[in-house]
């Protein structure tokens, strides 16, 4: 199965309307603060649930959520509300394209005020961080994140972590959320306007790249360091 939709006009977005609703358990995946990107998420349940359905807003001016939603509806609020909730937050303005969406849950409601909204369910690949953060096509590396933006570190694991990954013989699928860094040595042994570039060494720290970088700086026409991650 496989169902996704993002909203951003005035005719998909009409004030009152019901955009979403899912009887599912969500909690937030992700934030970025330097994308103002908010995805909650809902995970395979045993047999009960395959897919993963991914629910992403953005740009986002403001957040009022719980940490959980048993079912989750997603609406449109009304003008009133909308003018209510925003009365409280001058930076935020439906002038500028600014809307607030209506999360209930149980009965209680909580906001997302942002200027688009959408979501994706199906399959998430073990190595796939989310559904809206695929390569990008000028930097083509794994993301090493559920969004684009800044990273802060959390899921980078140690060396001592990826020495235990590479000796391990525990490969069950499980997701892979983690990782870490490795220093690629490249190399380009070409000549004129034929460059032959080839990798001559993957290393765990960047010190040891650049060690190996010195013995081999005379020998090919250029070499350089390439950092990589590594999905843990």
């Amino acid at each position: 199965m496989t169902s996704r939709a993002w909203l951003r006009q005035d005719r998909e977005l009409i004030p009152g309307t019901e955009i979403f609703r899912s009887e599912r358990q969500f909690a937030m995946e992700a934030y970025s603060a330097s994308h103002r990107q908010l995805l909650l998420r809902s995970n395979p349940v045993d047999d009960e649930h395959e897919t993963t359905i991914d629910l992403l807003f953005k740009p986002v001016e403001a957040i009022k959520i719980r940490d959980g939603f048993a079912g989750l509806v997603i609406r449109c609020a009304t003008v009133s509300e909308a003018a209510q909730i925003m009365t409280a937050l001058p930076r935020a303005s439906p002038d500028r394209g600014d809307r607030v969406f209506m999360l209930e849950s149980q009965g209680r409601f909580d906001y997302v005020i942002s200027m688009a909204f959408g979501w994706h369910e199906g399959i998430l690949p073990r190595v796939q961080g989310s559904f809206f953060h695929t390569a990008d096509a000028y930097l083509p590396r794994w993301p090493t994140g559920p969004l684009f933006g800044l990273n802060a570190g959390f899921n980078a694991a140690s060396a001592q972590d990826l020495v235990y990954a590479l000796n391990s013989d525990d490969h069950r699928p499980v997701r892979r959320d983690r990782f870490r860094y490795v220093f690629v040595l490249m190399t380009d042994v070409g000549s004129g306007n034929r460059p032959k570039i080839s990798g001559a060494g993957v290393f765990l720290t960047r010190a040891d790249a650049e060690q190996a970088q010195s013995l081999l700086a005379a020998k090919v026409t250029s070499c350089w360091i390439e950092t990589l991650p590594v999905a843990m």
